[in-house]
């Protein structure tokens, strides 16, 4: 993730304090474990702040989706989503979180097993960031897991395409 592009979820992130604000990552996985993130999409009109829950503008997010698809030569899709937890100490997934991952990667219109969840949590001026990526794991007959593995945020110079 560029600098740049983590400085957008900042300012939303202290734009709607003390409420919960989110949106769409959008990019694209480099390999098995290496996935970048080129933009991110806030929250639309229709979104739904509340001090400890955030719902998304599904159309709206995937008309951005769609329109950053299209721009990218189609390259760069949805590979997961961010919100904010105002206040918190960590970045851990709600069940309520947990719940809305395991839909995710069931739901066909999402087109990824693997999607990145990101969480800033703190308050404005002292924001961090968890990111996890998820997975449904089998586990006997019919049943599955959730799994979530904490991923590392390496940011980079959007203009240098330089990490660090």
């Amino acid at each position: 993730m560029s600098f740049h592009t983590l400085a957008l979820l900042i300012e939303e992130a202290d734009r709607r304090y003390p409420l919960e604000t989110g949106g769409a990552l959008i990019g694209y996985w480099g390999d098995a474990v290496t996935a970048v993130v080129t933009q991110v999409v806030g929250p639309g009109p229709a979104s739904d702040h509340q001090p400890y829950s955030y719902q998304h503008d599904h159309l709206w997010e995937a008309s951005q989706i769609a329109l950053h698809y299209k721009q990218s030569g189609r390259s760069h899709v949805y590979i997961g989503d961010w919100h904010t937890h105002p206040d918190a100490t960590f970045g851990d997934l709600s069940g309520t979180d947990r719940q809305v991952t395991r839909q995710l990667i069931k739901s066909r219109e999402a087109r990824t097993v693997h999607p990145l969840m990101a969480v800033l949590f703190g308050r404005p001026g002292h924001w961090d960031s968890a990111i996890w990526v998820a997975a449904l794991k089998p586990r006997w007959g019919f049943c599955s897991r959730l799994s979530l593995e904490p991923a590392k945020l390496q940011l980079f110079d959007a203009a240098e395409g330089q990490a660090n």
